[in-house]
């Protein structure tokens, strides 16, 4: 008897830890809304990125739209756990790219209901021409009409000091690769700033102050998740941003971060 008990004490403490698909928990959803041609911002690249860096095997399934159009509907997107801007509303010949308004009251309700929300870099300055109000409120500002930026250039990612399972356990800092440095950007009352990167004042359109680059808020019920890096397909390639990316879906999905 006291072999067999310490033969299965032996077989527990060799087996390794699962992986989410292996205890019985399905993997996240999240559905990249895209399509939208904007010069200055390459979305097919950016959306590959995207899907390379989020997609992991047991923990996280994505997926892409680039017809908003036909596929923001309250039935498609009760498919999802997590809703990923890279959008922005300027090609007026795209048809199936543009939102109507049944488009915006079903992805308002989707993320009011509770599904995460993950805005990313530009997404933030989408539907400013007139303001989209609620918008605004749900993606917890961003650039709207009153940010800007210096050229692209390499800075450091500081992790701030509030407590939150995104940023808990990340370093306190990482060297980015070339990026835009968002300035100025609008912070709607009850975020809580995660990130943050210094603009030096020796740049060009340099603040000298510490610019907020990811932070966090709610909509409804809806964890919502503001990152404004990721300009291209390189930015968003860096092991850095990856790792913030991953952490912000998991949380937005289920307001927690498991251990990697």
């Amino acid at each position: 008897m006291r072999r067999t008990l310490l033969a299965l004490c032996t077989l527990a403490l060799a087996t390794p830890i699962t992986a989410r698909a292996d205890d019985g928990e399905k993997p996240v959803k999240v559905l990249i809304i895209t399509g939208d041609n904007v010069g200055a911002h390459d979305w097919k690249a950016t959306t590959k990125a995207l899907r390379e860096a989020l997609s992991e095997k047991g923990r996280i399934d994505v997926e892409a739209t680039a017809t908003p159009a036909e596929d923001l509907t309250d039935e498609n997107l009760a498919k999802y756990d997590v809703l990923l801007l890279n959008y922005r509303d300027t090609d007026p010949k795209n048809e199936k790219a543009k939102w109507s308004d049944a488009n915006k009251a079903a992805f308002l309700k989707a993320v009011k209901d509770g599904k995460g929300l993950i805005v990313l870099h530009f997404s933030s300055a989408a539907f400013v021409k007139p303001n989209w109000d609620e918008f605004e409120k749900a993606i917890t500002g961003g650039w709207r009409t009153q940010g800007f930026h210096g050229p692209p250039h390499e800075f450091t990612v500081k992790t701030a000091d509030a407590k939150h399972p995104i940023s808990e356990g990340l370093p306190s800092e990482f060297k980015h690769v070339k990026d835009e440095l968002y300035q100025n950007s609008l912070m709607v009352p009850g975020s809580t700033v995660l990130a943050t990167a210094y603009s030096d004042p020796k740049l060009p359109r340099g603040t000298g102050k510490d610019e907020a680059v990811i932070w966090v808020n709610s909509y409804g019920k809806g964890r919502v998740v503001n990152n404004l890096l990721g300009h291209d397909a390189a930015a968003i390639g860096d092991p850095g941003v990856q790792a913030w990316l991953k952490r912000s879906v998991e949380w937005a999905a289920t307001g927690k971060v498991s251990s990697r």
